[in-house]
C-alpha cells in the first residue's frame, strides 16, 4: 500500500462511512472520509460523477461536500480494501439483512413488529426475501419497498417504465443463465446492458455477461416479486406449450402440401382428439381461462388469421394462427360445438364443455362468414358459483353507502318491477344477485328464470330457459306465477310476451326483478313502452332502474398523481365553471407495471345511476313525457347520473379520463 493510500484510509472516520452501504462506494467510485468544519471530505477518481454522488450523500449527510481526487488506481484498490474489511465484519447468512429491512420498515411505520414476525415465518417457509413476503401479505406497497431497499442498499431501482419495454431485450441472455444468477435484461442501448437483479451480482458473473453479450453490465436492483412476475411472463410454461404446439403444426403443414378433400377434414378432425391442431385449439381455450377472459375472438386478416382475447372489457392480440391450418382449427372449433363443418356461407351458432382444473365450462360459440372467410367468436360461460345465503348485505364494487341505501328503499317494496339496465358484460346480473341475496329469506318463495344460471343461491328455485324444450322466457314465467313466487327474477326481458307478463306479475303483488340492454336509467322507461307496454302501466308497476356501466380500475401500485388540462376536463365536464373547480384538483393516469402487467389497470368497477320512481316521474311516465325530462326529474330528487358517479370515481383516483371516454363516451352538454 503506497504512502498516499495509507494516509487516507487512516483518516477514514468509521462513524462517517458507516452511514453508506459498502456496495454503493464500489458501484459509484467514491469514498466518505472524514467531517471538518461543517464539510464532507469525499475521494474520488477521474471517471466519478460529482453530481450524481453529491445526491447521493445528501440521503445520509447534512454537511456540504467537498471532493478530494486521487489517481484511479488508488480509489480502486481503497475501495477493495474497505469491502474485505466490511466482508470481515460485516458477513451474514442474509437473516441478518431481513431483520435490518424489517426494522427500517418498522421505523418508517409501515409494518408493527407482529406483521414482521409473521413475514419473517412466511420468508422462511416459502423461501423468498422478506421485502417481497411483505408486499405478498398486503402489509407494504410495492413504492414502500423500493424506498426502503434504495435506504438500505444505496441502488437505483428498477422502474415500471423500464419494466414495460423489457420484452425487447429479454433474449439477450439465455433463460436457464438468467434463471440460475437471478438476473435479468432490462434494456440496452448497444454499448451498456440494463440488469435488473436481485442481489448485487459478484464480479465473476459479470466478467460472463460481458463474454455472452459485448456489452458494458450496469445493475439495477428489483424486487423478488417483479423478478418473478418477469419470468412468468416470458419464460412461463404456457407460452412454451403454445410455442411447441405452433412450431409442431408449422412443420406438419410443410409436410403435407396436398389440399385435403371436404371428406378427408370431416374424418380426420371426428377422429383427431390428441394430434397438434387439437391440442393447439385446447391451448387456445385453456390460456383464456387461466387469464380470466371473457371473450376469445379468432378472425381473419389480410396475412392470416389471428386470435384476440377480452379481458376486463379490452380486446388484445395473443397469437397469429400458423399458416395452412386457419381451416382446421375453425373445423375443430365447429366439430367440437357440434356444428355444420361444410357449411361456410351462413352464420351458425353452437355449444360445448370442457372440464379444466376441477371446473366445467361452458362455451356459447357463433360463426360468421367475413371476406370470403369465417370468423369464430366464442363466449366463455364462467362456472356457476356459490354465494353466501347467510351474507344479507347488498355489495355494489363501486358503488356508495347512498346507493346502497336507495336499493334497500326500492326493495323494501312488496311489489313492482325493478330493472337494471346496460350492455352485455356490465355486471347486471351480478348486482341482481346480490339484491337478491338480501331478500332471500325462509319466509319468501324466491323463483328464477336465466340463460344460463350463473350464479347459485341455496334457498332459491333457479330454473334455465330451453328454447329446443320450448322452454322460453315468457312460457315459463307463466308457471312460474302458479308456483305461488313472492319474488321473480327474469334473467333478460327481451320481448313484449316476457314484459306482459312480467307487469301481470307486478300488479297481482309478486316483486319482479330483471334486466333490459339501455344506455341509462331515464332511457330504460322509453325501451319498455317502444316495446309495447302502455304507458300507464309501467307508470303504476316500475319501482326503481339501476343504470350500470364497468370501467377498469387503477393499478393501486403505479398509478400517477397530475393534474388534468383543460382540454382533458372538457371531454368530461360541459359547464366551464365546473372545468376550472376541476382542473384545480389532483387525479391520476395509468403508468403501467409488472403487477399489472404494465396496462396501468387491475380490476373493475362499477358506475351506477340509480332511478327510483317517485310520484313526480310517475306523472311523467303516464303522460309519455321523453327520457331528457324524465332524467331531468330524477336528477332533481338526487339521482347521479353515470356521468357523475364516473368522475367521483376519477377524483378518488380509482380510473382516469380516458376510461370515462372509452365507457360513457365525450360529454357534448
Amino acid at each position: 500500500m503506497n504512502e498516499l493510500l495509507s494516509r487516507l484510509k487512516n483518516s477514514i472516520n468509521p462513524q462517517i462511512l458507516h452511514k453508506v452501504n459498502g456496495a454503493l462506494l464500489e458501484q459509484y467510485k467514491f469514498v466518505p472520509i472524514s467531517v471538518k468544519d461543517n464539510f464532507l471530505f469525499v475521494a474520488i477518481n477521474s471517471t466519478s460523477d460529482k453530481e450524481v454522488i453529491n445526491l447521493k450523500l445528501k440521503e445520509f449527510y447534512p454537511q456540504q461536500v467537498k471532493f478530494i481526487q486521487v489517481p484511479d488506481q488508488d480509489l480502486s484498490d481503497l475501495i477493495q480494501s474497505l469491502k474485505e474489511e466490511f466482508d470481515k465484519g460485516g458477513a451474514d447468512d442474509g437473516t441478518s439483512k431481513q431483520v435490518r429491512l424489517g426494522e427500517l420498515l418498522v421505523q418508517k411505520g409501515y409494518i408493527n413488529d407482529v406483521q414482521l414476525l409473521q413475514a419473517l415465518a412466511e420468508s422462511k417457509r416459502q423461501k423468498i426475501p422478506i421485502g417481497s413476503t411483505l408486499f405478498k401479505l398486503g402489509f407494504i406497497t410495492l413504492d414502500q419497498l423500493k424506498e426502503i431497499l434504495h435506504l438500505q442498499t444505496g441502488y437505483d431501482l428498477v422502474t415500471p417504465e423500464q419494466l414495460a419495454s423489457q420484452e425487447k431485450f429479454i433474449k439477450i441472455l439465455p433463460e436457464d443463465f438468467i434463471k440460475t444468477n437471478k438476473i435479468i435484461p432490462i434494456s440496452s442501448d448497444g454499448k451498456t446492458l440494463i440488469l435488473g437483479v436481485v442481489t448485487p451480482v459478484k464480479p465473476d458473473v459479470l466478467k460472463e455477461i460481458i463474454y455472452l453479450t459485448g456489452q458494458n453490465p450496469k445493475q439495477l436492483l428489483m424486487t423478488h416479486y417483479e423478478f418473478e412476475n418477469s419470468l412468468n411472463t416470458f419464460f412461463s410454461e404456457q407460452k412454451k406449450e403454445t410455442e411447441r404446439v405452433i412450431k409442431q403444426i408449422e412443420s406438419e403443414a410443410e409436410e403435407f402440401e396436398v389440399e385435403e378433400s371436404l371428406a378427408d377434414m370431416v374424418d380426420k378432425q371426428l377422429k383427431d382428439s390428441t394430434g397438434s391442431v387439437a391440442k393447439f385449439v385446447n391451448q387456445i381455450i385453456t390460456n383464456a381461462i387461466d387469464n380470466k377472459v371473457s371473450d376469445i375472438h379468432i378472425e381473419p386478416r389480410l396475412s392470416g388469421y389471428i386470435v384476440r382475447y377480452r379481458k376486463d372489457g379490452m380486446l388484445q392480440k395473443v397469437l397469429d394462427i400458423p399458416p395452412k391450418v386457419e381451416t382446421s382449427v375453425i373445423a375443430r372449433f365447429k366439430v367440437l360445438s357440434r356444428m355444420n363443418i361444410a357449411e361456410h356461407r351462413r352464420p351458425q351458432d353452437g355449444t360445448f364443455s370442457i372440464k379444466y382444473k376441477n371446473g366445467s365450462y361452458d362455451f356459447r360459440i357463433n360463426t360468421l362468414p367475413v371476406s370470403g372467410k369465417e370468423k369464430v367468436c366464442i363466449r366463455i360461460l364462467a362456472p356457476a358459483v356459490s354465494l353466501n345465503a347467510a351474507d344479507k348485505n347488498i355489495k355494489l364494487i363501486g358503488g356508495t353507502d347512498e346507493d346502497i341505501a336507495k336499493i334497500k328503499n326500492m326493495v323494501s317494496c312488496p311489489n313492482g318491477i325493478i330493472l337494471t339496465s346496460g350492455p352485455t358484460g356490465s355486471g347486471k346480473t351480478t348486482t341482481l344477485y346480490s339484491v337478491l341475496k338480501s331478500l332471500n329469506d325462509e319466509d319468501v318463495n324466491i323463483t328464477t328464470i336465466e340463460d344460463p344460471i350463473e350464479i347459485k343461491l341455496e334457498g332459491i328455485n333457479q330454473s334455465q330457459i330451453n328454447p329446443k324444450a320450448g322452454i322460453t322466457f315468457a312460457s315459463c314465467m307463466r308457471a312460474i306465477l302458479r308456483q305461488d313466487p313472492d319474488i321473480i327474477l327474469v334473467g333478460e326481458i327481451r320481448d313484449y310476451e316476457t314484459l306482459e307478463i312480467a307487469i301481470s306479475a307486478a300488479l297481482t303483488g309478486h316483486l319482479v326483478l330483471s334486466t333490459v340492454h339501455t344506455n341509462s336509467a331515464a332511457a330504460t322507461v322509453t325501451r319498455l313502452i317502444e316495446m309495447g307496454a302502455k304507458d300507464y302501466l309501467v307508470s303504476s308497476t316500475l319501482s326503481g332502474v339501476i343504470a350500470q356501466r364497468l370501467v377498469r380500475k387503477l393499478c393501486d401500485d403505479c398509478k400517477e398523481q397530475y393534474f388534468p388540462t383543460h382540454d382533458e376536463a372538457r371531454q368530461i365536464i360541459a359547464n366551464e365553471d365546473d372545468i376550472q373547480d376541476f382542473i384545480k384538483k389532483p387525479i391520476y393516469r395509468a403508468k403501467g407495471c409488472n403487477k399489472c402487467d404494465f396496462t396501468g389497470y387491475k380490476g373493475r368497477l362499477g358506475v351506477y345511476e340509480i332511478m327510483s320512481i317517485n310520484k313526480e316521474i310517475k306523472k311523467l311516465i303516464a303522460r309519455g313525457a321523453h327520457d331528457l325530462e324524465i332524467e331531468e326529474a330524477a336528477v332533481k330528487n338526487g339521482m347521479k347520473t353515470l356521468h357523475q358517479s364516473c368522475i367521483n370515481h376519477i377524483l378518488n383516483g380509482e380510473t382516469t379520463i380516458n376510461e370515462f371516454v372509452r365507457v360513457l363516451g365525450v360529454v357534448n352538454e
